[in-house]
């Protein structure tokens, strides 16, 4: 119940759900899961959507506001996507995407912190 309210209320927070789970199963080389998902993505969320897409929404403003909304938990491993995105749209130049600096590292630290104290 509280996911379909958080999408209703939030329709970001599923949109980088779905792309946070699409970088992070690339990341960790999850060929099986990425296939589904990168099927997922144009029939999810519009013709155009793909892993190039995902990465570069992902790593904007709008993915990072998003995943404030999401779960404790959900709020570590997206800002982990966004990270990952950030990382790859600078170093392959597909956005206007700052590198990561030493706050964002802190911020994953603050939230994996957190995380660990609530467990």
């Amino acid at each position: 119940m509280k996911t379909i309210i958080a999408n209703a209320v939030y329709p970001d927070l599923s949109k980088a759900r779905l792309c946070a789970s699409a970088i992070l199963a690339w990341w960790q080389g999850d060929s099986s899961t990425l296939q589904k998902l990168k099927a997922a993505l144009p029939k999810e969320l519009g013709n155009g959507w793909s892993l190039t897409s995902a990465m570069q929404y992902m790593a904007g403003k709008e993915a990072k506001a998003a995943l404030e909304q999401g779960t404790a938990d959900e709020q570590v491993t997206m800002l982990i996507a966004h990270q990952i995105a950030r990382e790859v749209c600078t170093t392959y130049g597909l956005g206007a995407v700052k590198f990561l600096n030493e706050a964002d590292m802190a911020e994953l630290r603050g939230l994996m912190e957190a995380k660990r104290y609530r467990l």
